[in-house]
């Protein structure tokens, strides 16, 4: 795999928890978006040693700046409601949390709106929605170029195949469905996209589930994989969950307001350059 960064450090994970209490210790005003991510999910968000037009300095980590889809989408969301951003990096499963802590005060992650979820937190209308794909050697994949598998073609494909994904997702959890109907077999889901894509380079697992921009920033850095597409009436009432929204402390209704309103007036056509463009730098790096 080349080194692009989506692979953070062991010490920056293990040392994200203190600077987020750090954080923690500074009430979030009405004036700022305090953004939390992972910045490890290229091309949505990922991590760069050096600033340039594209990045946000991440606030916890000095010396590091963040860049993807994500902060392209913060940056126009702080222009439109006259708020400064201030990203935050932190764990997948730590982002939930820590804005119900008070941490920060948007999550700006990839993250789905789920009846889960919204046990807990409130989410804006979508920024982004995609296509759930899989990916696989790029011998098979290449065997399937072109088209789309059909859901009678799914089950001989799929059966008795061990798929994993990324803990905590819904390309995680739509796994269950190709389990229970269609004879795979769920793996046990790691903590990164990396790391699930790192065990089907090496044979560990048949393949992964990721949604379509992911697995197009993975096939550019693991040469050895490829993308099957599948017909999405196999994944049911989940395909509807293929989309990404902001998640908001609940109760936060002049938040909410704000950036729904601000997300409004961003075009459909705007947010595919903005993604088109994060998916080529985060592949040409």
């Amino acid at each position: 795999m080349k080194n692009r960064q989506r692979l953070l450090s062991a010490l920056l994970v293990s040392t994200a928890a203190l600077s987020l209490q750090a954080c923690g210790n500074n009430p979030v005003t009405t004036n700022e978006l305090i953004i939390g991510l992972e910045c490890n999910y290229a091309p949505f968000n990922w991590t760069e040693n050096s600033a340039n037009e594209f990045t946000l300095p991440i606030s916890n980590h000095p010396g590091q700046y963040a860049d993807g889809y994500d902060i392209q989408i913060a940056k126009l969301l702080g222009q439109k409601t006259g708020k400064s951003v201030k990203i935050v990096a932190t764990e997948w499963t730590s982002l939930v949390p820590d804005l119900a802590a008070g941490n920060i005060n948007a999550i700006i992650a990839g993250m789905t709106d789920t009846e889960e979820r919204r046990k807990t937190i409130d989410f804006t209308t979508e920024y982004y929605h995609s296509e759930l794909v899989l990916v696989t050697s790029a011998t098979i994949a290449n065997q399937f170029e072109g088209r789309i598998i059909s859901e009678s073609e799914f089950r001989t494909f799929i059966s008795s195949k061990k798929v994993i994904s990324q803990v905590e997702t819904v390309t995680d959890s739509v796994i269950d469905i190709f389990a229970n109907n269609y004879g795979a077999i769920h793996a046990t889901p790691l903590s990164s996209f990396a790391l699930a894509a790192t065990d089907v380079s090496n044979g560990s697992v048949d393949m992964m589930t990721a949604e379509l921009p992911v697995a197009n920033s993975i096939v550019s850095s693991f040469t050895n994989l490829g993308i099957v597409h599948i017909s999405q009436s196999i994944l049911g009432e989940s395909q509807a969950e293929l989309g990404v929204s902001i998640g908001i402390a609940k109760g936060n209704i002049e938040l909410a307001n704000a950036l729904n309103k601000a997300l409004a007036e961003i075009s459909d056509s705007r947010r595919m350059e903005l993604m088109s463009a994060a998916i080529s730098r985060s592949t040409n790096k």
